[in-house]
């Protein structure tokens, strides 16, 4: 179950790449509610794809740095566009320490094998749009 464009009201979002502020996808976001930075629980492993982060559950995952935001169902769609979902990005749960209840992230569904991790699960969001 992922959250669905049809539904009222809103969802929280953790971002970890391009969609965080200063980010060149940051845009579908401007206008919603900032929660603050954040972070995962250590269960989780971030990938350098070239312009942006995927991230994925790792085994022997680390902690992965970003900003939680309540973002509003309608924009569902627009983020997925954004995301490439369902092909290459797709919403799925993730645990953010502080936070009970659901928090959702964009995974990677691609295989990243070979792929290098990003240092400390931290992304610099600026990127050539």
């Amino acid at each position: 179950m992922r959250p669905r464009a049809d539904l009222p009201g809103t969802f929280l979002l953790f971002v970890y790449g391009t969609l965080m502020r200063g980010g060149c996808r940051h845009d579908p976001l401007a206008g919603q509610r900032f929660l603050g930075e954040c972070h995962s629980a250590p269960l989780y492993r971030l990938y350098d794809l070239g312009s942006y982060p995927g991230l994925a559950h790792a085994q022997d995952g680390g902690v992965v740095h970003g900003e939680l935001y309540e973002v509003d169902h309608a924009l569902v769609a627009r983020l997925d566009a954004v995301e490439g979902a369902p092909s290459w990005f797709d919403l799925a749960p993730v645990e953010i320490v502080g936070r009970v209840g659901p928090v959702w992230a964009y995974y990677y569904k691609q295989n990243p094998t070979g792929r290098p991790t990003v240092p400390g699960g931290r992304w610099d969001p600026e990127c050539d749009p």
